[in-house]
């Protein structure tokens, strides 16, 4: 990859007294009419490139030059100003009202005018380029003002940034602000969660009310059983079985290779096309800039067909012999039950009968029992609830209670 470039170049500047334009930044005061160069002016480049470079030194040797020959002319801008204002020039000062040696240097107790940004001597009350009066100017002095901006332009020459040369190094700067790192909105997507839970919990739970007994009915149920003579399979006999029969049969799957396929692909890649060029110019506040050339690489996509081998498998029986038997196997046969619409539940009478076969077959005995029991309250609205519970309720009674989705009740605590 190409290396960055770094360089200098001259800039430019504008005089904002009578409007020559395109001054090279070693002048320091305008060749045109001798007015010494702002230090709120704000320079700019034309030429970027590495035919306009120049050194540190090669533009300190065109600096000092271009005083020599602009200092006559300064000198006499300043006797014209100095008799047109009935002040004293730029240039031509006592002590305490400004250096006087012909440079662009001001006295510490130059006023900055706020309308136009020119600097006046101290001596004035009213700014020698507009007319305003000082008093309408916070009348900052040049050495609370003076400083030189370094300015950064992108490579289509818009303002990146600023800083001010002037302040110290050790004076805190503003800390730019963090990154956000996954900016979401968090708060609305926690509203919404919470108001979809507190639905849930609302459509789930359990609901308080009062309720007034009116009736009762209940139903139990006795499961019985019967022992019956049965048909299973299996890879073993149990105990208790009687063999009947075997079969090969297929009891499980072998995942096995079986051959190798060619798969084609698309392999995309990155292909270096081209390099772009970007410059950064530092504005160092002095009538220089210096550029920094970024060669930034430029790839294209490129796609091409590529072939992989990929395994075919295949699943290959594993075979087994299998048993069949007869066993004797407890089997739901019939239920007991028995209902009422009043509050003496009962359960049915149960007659079991003996063995009537081989092995025991026949022979019957009591399964699982179950209960239900219902409340119908004054509304007509039916309920269930649990044998122990249902049992303390009394007809008319009112009674507060939780309700479930299935119209279970249960007593309030």
């Amino acid at each position: 990859m190409p290396e960055d470039k770094r360089y200098k170049v001259e800039g430019y500047w504008d005089c904002q007294y009578c409007g020559n334009a395109g001054i090279r930044g070693r002048f320091k005061s305008c060749p045109n009419c001798g007015h010494s160069r702002d230090a709120s002016v704000r320079f700019y480049t034309k030429e970027i490139d590495e035919d306009h470079a120049i050194t540190a030194d090669e533009f300190q040797r065109e600096t000092t030059e271009a005083d020599k020959n602009s200092h006559s002319t300064s000198a006499n801008y300043g006797g014209v100003e100095a008799a047109a204002s009935g002040g004293p020039s730029l240039y031509d000062r006592e002590e305490g009202q400004g250096r006087g040696d012909g440079s662009d240097d001001r006295d510490e107790t130059d006023w900055l005018c706020d309308y136009c940004d020119s600097y006046n001597p101290a001596t004035v009350d009213v700014c020698r380029n507009c007319g305003a009066a000082r008093e309408q100017s916070e009348g900052k002095t040049y050495q609370q003002v003076a400083g030189t901006m370094a300015r950064t332009y992108d490579s289509e020459g818009n303002l990146v940034k600023e800083r001010d040369l002037s302040k110290k190094a050790t004076e805190p700067q503003p800390q730019p602000e963090a990154p956000a790192r996954g900016k979401f909105p968090l708060l609305p997507v926690l509203l919404v969660a919470a108001a979809v839970i507190a639905a849930l919990v609302f459509l789930f739970s359990p609901k308080s009310q009062k309720i007034t007994v009116e009736g009762f009915d209940w139903q139990r149920t006795i499961g019985i059983e019967q022992l019956q003579t049965v048909q299973e399979s299996d890879w073993s006999v149990p105990q208790g079985g009687r063999q009947t029969r075997t079969e090969r049969e297929i009891r499980s799957y072998d995942h096995v290779l079986d051959h190798y396929e060619k798969v084609p692909y698309q392999v995309s890649e990155q292909v270096l096309d081209h390099y772009e060029t970007s410059k950064t110019t530092v504005d160092n506040g002095d009538g220089t800039f210096d550029v920094e050339e970024h060669k930034e690489p430029v790839y294209r996509t490129e796609k091409h067909t590529e072939y992989r081998d990929e395994p075919v498998y295949v699943d290959v029986p594993i075979f087994d012999t299998k048993y069949y038997y007869d066993i004797e196997r407890w089997v739901h046969e019939r239920d007991v039950t028995t209902e009422g619409k009043d509050h003496e539940p009962k359960w049915g009478e149960v007659k079991l009968s003996g063995a009537t076969g081989e092995n025991g077959t026949g022979q019957e005995r009591e399964g699982e029992r179950k209960g239900t029991y219902g409340v119908t309250d004054s509304k007509g609205k039916h309920y269930t609830a649990d044998e122990e519970y249902w049992q303390t309720l009394e007809q008319g009674q009112e009674i507060e209670v939780r309700v479930d989705r299935d119209g279970h009740i249960t007593p309030k605590k």
